[in-house]
C-alpha cells in the first residue's frame, strides 16, 4: 500500500488560545517513547479524543523550526534537512566506540592465535545487497562461489560477483573526493557483465520512463529528470566534499549520501547497490574501518518494505531526512551488535575448544599451530578442508598442512575422507562440534 503525504497543517490563525494550551504538549520532535513518528503512525497515537491533524500541526511545526537544513533540494525545490534524535546520538556514539580503526585493531588482537579472521564477514554485504535487489540464489551457494572463485553461472550470481568486485574497489578510492566520475566508475565496476544492455554500466539514464513502484504497483517515486542528473549530482558531490559549514557526524553524512544517490536514481538499474556502496566508501574514508566487516544489507534484506518506507516518508514529508536516518541508525546499531556477537562467539569457542583439548590431554601434544587449525576447522564445521586450503590459511607448505591435518586425525579431532576424485578432505569430528 502506498504511503499518503501528511495532511496540510492547520493555519495558526485558526488555533485559539484554548486549543494552543490543549495541544502544546505535541510541540516536540519525538513522542514520549523517543520515536520520530511519520504521519501514518502518528495519527493513531494521539490521546483519545484529540484531533490528530491538530496534534500533527504542532509536532510538524516544531520539527521544522528545529531542523538542520542541508544544501540539497528535491525536484520541487523543497530543501532537505533533518532533526537530531536520541537514536541518532546512540548510533553515532556506538560507531565512534566500536567501528574505528583503533577499535578494529583491538578486536583483531582478541582473535590472534585463534585461527579466526573477520574475512568471512566481508562476503555478507555483497551477497545480501544483491539479494535485496532480486539476486535469486541462496546465501550458501553465493558464499561457496565467492570463496572458491568459481565463475558465476546465472544473472543472480553475476549480480553478487559484481557487488563483491565493487566492495573491493571502493578501498582503492578512499583518498579521493566524491566526483561524478567516481560514482559512474563504481557503478561500472559493480554492474559490468551482468546484463550490459539492461544496466548500461557507468552510463546515466537518458530517459524519464523510470519510476519506483511498491509491491502493489503504485508509483511511489518519480526520479528527477534525466537531463538534470549531472547538474544535481554535482550538487551532491559538493555537499559531500564540503569541509566547512555546520558539523554533521560522518555516519549521518554517509546515510544522507546513501539516500541522495538512490533518490536521484541516475542509472537505469543498480542504483540501490551503488548508493549502499557509497555509504561504505564514505564510512571507510572517514576512518571507520570496521565497516569492512559490517553488513547493513543483511538487515535491510530481512525487512525490505520498511527500508522502502523510510525513503517514502522522507520524500512525502517535505524532504525530512530524519525518517530515513532513523531507520538507518537502527540498522547500523543492529549490524554492530551482530559484528560484536560474532567476535564474542569466536572467543568463546576458543575457550571451549581449549577446555575440551585439555580434558582429553591433546592440548599438551598439539603445537600452537595445530590448535589454531582446530579453531579454523570448527569455525566452519560443515566444510570439507583440503591440505592446499589449510596451507594458504596457515602460511605453511602443503606437506606441513597435510601433516598437521593427519595429526588431528590421529587425535580423533578430525576425519579424513576421500572425494569422488579420490582427493583427501578433512572435516572435524561431530562429537567435538
Amino acid at each position: 500500500m502506498s504511503i499518503k503525504p501528511p495532511p496540510p497543517l492547520i493555519p495558526l490563525n485558526q488555533i485559539s488560545g484554548e486549543l494552543f494550551e490543549q495541544y502544546l504538549t505535541y510541540s516536540r520532535l519525538v513522542d514520549a517513547q523517543g520515536r520520530y513518528l511519520p504521519w501514518d503512525d502518528f495519527q493513531y497515537r494521539v490521546v483519545k479524543g484529540a484531533d490528530p491533524v491538530m496534534a500533527w500541526s504542532f509536532t510538524r511545526r516544531t520539527r521544522a523550526f528545529a531542523m538542520q537544513f542541508i544544501e540539497y533540494f528535491n525536484a520541487q525545490g523543497q530543501q532537505a534537512g533533518f532533526n537530531k534524535t536520541p537514536l541518532m546520538a546512540q548510533a553515532c556514539e556506538r560507531v565512534d566506540k566500536t567501528a574505528t580503526t583503533q577499535a578494529l585493531n583491538q578486536q583483531r588482537e582478541r582473535l590472534q592465535g585463534i585461527g579466526a579472521t573477520l574475512s568471512q564477514l566481508q562476503l555478507d554485504e555483497p551477497i545480501t545487497s544483491s539479494q535485496l535487489e532480486g539476486a535469486n540464489t541462496t546465501t550458501l551457494m553465493a558464499r561457496a562461489m565467492l570463496e572458491s572463485g568459481r565463475k558465476p553461472r546465472t544473472e543472480g550470481e553475476q549480480m553478487i560477483a559484481g557487488n563483491a568486485r565493487l566492495m573491493t574497489e571502493i578501498s582503492a578510492h578512499l583518498d579521493e573526493p566524491l566526483t561524478i566520475g567516481l560514482i559512474r566508475h563504481f557503478h561500472a565496476v559493480g554492474m559490468a557483465g551482468i546484463n550490459d544492455r539492461k544496466y548500461q554500466p557507468g552510463k546515466f539514464r537518458k530517459t524519464d520512463n523510470v519510476v519506483i513502484a511498491d509491491y502493489d504497483g503504485n508509483i511511489v517515486h518519480q526520479p528527477p529528470l534525466a537531463e538534470l542528473i549531472t547538474e544535481r549530482l554535482e550538487q551532491v558531490c559538493s555537499w559531500v566534499n564540503a569541509a566547512s559549514g555546520t558539523y554533521i557526524h560522518p555516519l549521518v553524512r554517509a546515510c544522507i549520501l546513501h539516500f541522495m544517490v538512490a533518490h536521484e536514481h541516475p542509472f537505469r538499474d543498480g542504483n540501490g547497490r551503488t548508493s549502499r556502496a557509497l555509504f561504505y566508501w564514505f564510512m571507510l574514508k572517514s576512518g571507520y574501518q570496521a565497516f569492512r566487516y559490517i553488513s547493513i544489507s543483511s538487515l535491510l534484506y530481512a525487512a525490505p518494505v520498511k527500508y522502502a518506507h523510510s525513503y517514502q516518508y522522507t520524500e512525502n514529508d517535505e524532504m525530512d531526512l530524519t525518517y530515513f536516518l532513523e531507520y538507518q541508525m537502527g540498522i547500523v546499531k543492529r549490524a554492530l551488535d551482530k559484528f560484536e556477537e560474532y567476535i564474542a562467539k569466536i572467543v568463546n569457542r576458543r575457550a571451549f575448544i581449549d577446555r575440551k583439548l585439555f580434558e582429553s590431554g591433546a592440548l599438551q601434544r598439539l603445537s600452537q599451530r595445530q590448535v589454531t587449525l582446530v579453531n579454523i576447522m570448527l569455525a566452519e564445521p560443515d566444510k570439507e578442508f583440503t591440505a592446499a586450503e589449510i596451507s594458504e590459511k596457515l602460511g605453511v607448505s602443503d606437506n606441513t598442512a597435510r601433516n598437521d591435518l593427519r595429526v588431528l586425525v590421529s587425535e580423533k579431532i578430525a576425519d579424513e575422507q576421500k572425494t569422488n576424485g579420490q582427493q583427501s578432505v578433512y572435516v572435524p569430528v561431530k562429537d567435538l562440534i
